[in-house]
């Protein structure tokens, strides 16, 4: 079996939890404004193991834009709620990979 890259790990994530992920960002997004949803990848997790889903929102913009996290603040900032989902893995090294999905259903209708 390949090894997974940091962003086949969160494009896997991404494509086998989308309806989950997409009913979460929405809710949040309607609850708490602009975020990313956030999946904690843990080292020895059994398969059918649930970890559950975190959602990121930038409380302080000027330090967002300046900071180690600026080019996942900027997806924040500026994706389609109602189509897209910024999604994050914190990996078990405690590296983070993050991007931006669009796929069906869209986030209002998962």
């Amino acid at each position: 079996m390949p090894e997974h890259t940091p962003g086949t790990l969160l494009d896997e994530l991404v494509d086998s939890h989308w309806e989950t992920a997409a009913r979460h960002a929405w809710r949040q997004y309607q609850q708490r404004g602009r975020g990313a949803i956030v999946f904690t990848v843990q080292p020895s997790a059994d398969e059918g193991e649930r970890t559950p889903l975190k959602f990121l929102t930038f409380n302080d913009e000027s330090a967002a834009e300046e900071g180690a996290f600026s080019k996942l603040h900027e997806l924040v900032r500026t994706y389609d709620p109602e189509e897209q989902v910024v999604a994050a893995a914190v990996l078990p090294d405690k590296r983070t990979v993050f991007d931006v999905y669009a796929k069906a259903p869209l986030p209002p209708e998962a």
